[in-house]
């Protein structure tokens, strides 16, 4: 319960857990690192897919375009109408979000940051292809159901038990070839300027 009210001491503490028992904290942001050309890609592939234009799924009349459960008089810009596609991929990123803050015990502005966000994606894709929403849409109920059988059948007593084990065992720091590389670099360079300085 260190530095609820000082974010930057809570980081060093929270940095400093991490090596104890052994955690990467940059773990968890290859995935989504290695998603990003692809949502970008999609963005721009469900609106020229030639393929979608006229495809009709369950109740979207046009793959292509946005479905409309109603229209009414634009309220600011062109926002004219409201998506069921895109109500049902916020929806499911809500359970999701609030399923995560639930089993995680998130609290202050990073729970509540979970919330806006697909709120703030509802207005964003309300326009876009349906095929994107359902995209989106499978991808959080994927996403939800996902995180629902892991935490039934993961033990966290195991997962506490192998942390605390590291905290023991703590191991000598891994250093990647590139950082060797740059060290032994660095010291070629000190004792090439050390003999210059010599001479």
């Amino acid at each position: 319960k260190v530095g609820e009210d000082n974010q930057m001491l809570m980081q060093q503490e929270q940095m400093k857990l991490y090596k104890q028992v052994g955690v990467n904290p940059l773990g968890g942001c290859l995935p989504l690192v290695l998603q990003m050309p692809f949502t970008i890609a999609f963005f721009y592939f469900f609106p020229n897919l030639f393929e979608l234009r006229g495809q009709s799924f369950l109740f979207m009349k046009d793959m292509s375009t946005y479905d409309t459960l109603f229209t009414f008089a634009p309220i600011f810009g062109s926002f004219n109408h409201i998506s069921l596609m895109c109500i049902l991929m916020t929806l499911t990123t809500l359970l999701t979000t609030w399923y995560n803050n639930a089993t995680s015990g998130a609290t202050g502005q990073m729970k509540y940051m979970g919330y806006i966000m697909p709120l703030i994606f509802f207005f964003v894709l309300n326009s876009f292809p349906a095929g994107l929403n359902y995209y989106y849409f499978l991808s959080a109920l994927f996403t939800f159901l996902t995180q629902l059988v892991i935490r039934t059948m993961v033990n966290d007593e195991k997962i506490l038990a192998k942390l605390e084990e590291n905290e023991k065992n703590p191991k000598a720091d891994k250093k990647s070839s590139f950082q060797t590389k740059m060290e032994e670099m660095m010291r070629a360079q000190q004792q090439a300027q050390q003999n210059k300085n010599k001479s």
